[in-house]
């Protein structure tokens, strides 16, 4: 196959999973999300603390820590399980272009919708907290660390869960289970076990960058280089696992 027409076959379907997202209920979704976390992170503002420590930990807590794979989970999960159990993938499985292609079309347009709908969550917490207490320039430095961490998760956690689509029937279940208590739990436990997740090494390579609340004395950390690097080969490793099961799974 001709890189042209591989080219013009991921734009096509990247251009078609991108209105997709953006469009469906998950948008809404994002929006309560948003809401939610302006109005605890506001609530929070208001009280007597540290902004930028106690701000900073908010943010980890509830975006990095736990909003950022659920998020995930719930736009990636289901994309293309829901497709295959419709049949609306037809025209993926009948058009004259290698699956494996067809699935990197699926999965730009996911990472790409995962991390606005955080950027949206992220601001939204940021803003409700800091604007009640100081928006200067090391706080913006904070938003923009935040920014750059959710936007790497969001490219990792999406190869994951659009991964788990493919490979599992009921994907939602496992995104569950890895979401919260895969993540929540065993990414919390203290020891060598926690390496096992992927928030810990969004985490190490923040450690790195923020210089304020609990992140800043992360002791279990690793290199922040080699945990990048570990980043990027989860991400490569889901995107090459879950083109090879969807080019060998039976679509119609």
């Amino acid at each position: 196959m001709d890189l042209e027409r591989a080219f013009t076959g991921i734009a096509a379907i990247t251009r078609y999973s991108f209105r997709k997202l953006l469009f469906s209920r998950k948008a809404v979704i994002t929006l309560l999300v948003a809401v939610f976390v302006a109005a605890v992170m506001g609530y929070a503002g208001a009280q007597n603390v540290d902004p930028l420590h106690d701000g900073t930990d908010m943010l980890d807590t509830l975006i990095l820590f736990f909003f950022m794979p659920v998020m995930a989970m719930i736009y990636g999960a289901s994309l293309i399980r829901d497709e295959i159990d419709d049949k609306s993938i037809t025209h993926v499985a009948t058009a004259p272009l290698d699956r494996s292609f067809s699935y990197v079309g699926y999965y730009i347009p996911l990472a790409c919708a995962v991390a606005i709908s955080m950027f949206i969550v992220n601001t939204a917490g940021f803003l409700a907290f800091f604007a009640q207490n100081d928006l200067g320039g090391e706080t913006l430095e904070v938003y923009l660390e935040f920014t750059v961490l959710i936007t790497i998760g969001a490219f990792v956690y999406s190869a994951l869960f659009l991964a788990v689509g493919v490979l599992f029937k009921k994907p939602v279940f496992f995104g569950l289970f890895y979401a919260f208590i895969w993540e929540g739990f065993i990414g919390s436990l203290p020891g060598a076990i926690q390496k096992f997740s992927v928030k810990y090494y969004l985490r190490s390579v923040g450690a790195d960058w923020v210089d304020y609340g609990r992140m800043s004395t992360f002791e279990e950390a690793s290199d922040p280089l080699a945990s990048g690097l570990v980043l990027l080969g989860l991400l490569v490793f889901f995107v090459v696992l879950g083109a090879f099961v969807f080019r060998e799974t039976e679509l119609t």
